[in-house]
C-alpha cells in the first residue's frame, strides 16, 4: 500500500517524533510572545495519526506537554495578493499572514501557505525555506 504524502504545517514536536521526514527550516511565527518553532513538513497523515493514538492511549495529557498538533496545506480561497516575501522575512510568516488578511486559525494559515506556495511557484517546504 502506498504512502498518501501531504504538505502541513506543523510542530516542533512533530518534527522531533518524525525526524525523517521532509521538511522546511524552522520558523517563528513573528507574534508577540510566540517563541514556539513551526515547520513545514510532507507528512503521512495515518502514520502521524497513528503515532498520536498510540501516545494518546498511554496518556491522554501527552500532546499537551510535546506540543505536537499539524494542519494540512490545502487548497483555498483566500487572496494572497497582498503578502510579501519581503513582509514574511520582516514580520514572519504567521504575522504576516494574520495582518493581511486577518486569518490565525492554524488550519486558515496552513491553506494560505499552500496559496502563497502557489503564488510564488514553489512547494510549500520551498516557500517557507525562501523567507
Amino acid at each position: 500500500m502506498k504512502k498518501e504524502l501531504s504538505y502541513f504545517l506543523c510542530s516542533k514536536g512533530v518534527i522531533d517524533n518524525f525526524p525523517n521526514v521532509a521538511h522546511s527550516k524552522p520558523f517563528k511565527s513573528g507574534f508577540y510572545g510566540d517563541d514556539d518553532i513551526y515547520y513545514v513538513a510532507l507528512l503521512c497523515f495515518d502514520e502521524v495519526s497513528a503515532f498520536y493514538e498510540k501516545r494518546m492511549l498511554e496518556d491522554e495529557d501527552w500532546w499537551i506537554y510535546n506540543n505536537f498538533w499539524c494542519n494540512e496545506c490545502v487548497p483555498g480561497l483566500m487572496d494572497v495578493s497582498a503578502i510579501t516575501l519581503a513582509g514574511m522575512r520582516r514580520n514572519g510568516i504567521l504575522s504576516e499572514i494574520a495582518e493581511k488578511i486577518m486569518l490565525t486559525s492554524g488550519k486558515n494559515q496552513a491553506m494560505t501557505i499552500n496559496e502563497l506556495a502557489e503564488k510564488y511557484v514553489c512547494t510549500p517546504i520551498e516557500l517557507i525555506n525562501k523567507i
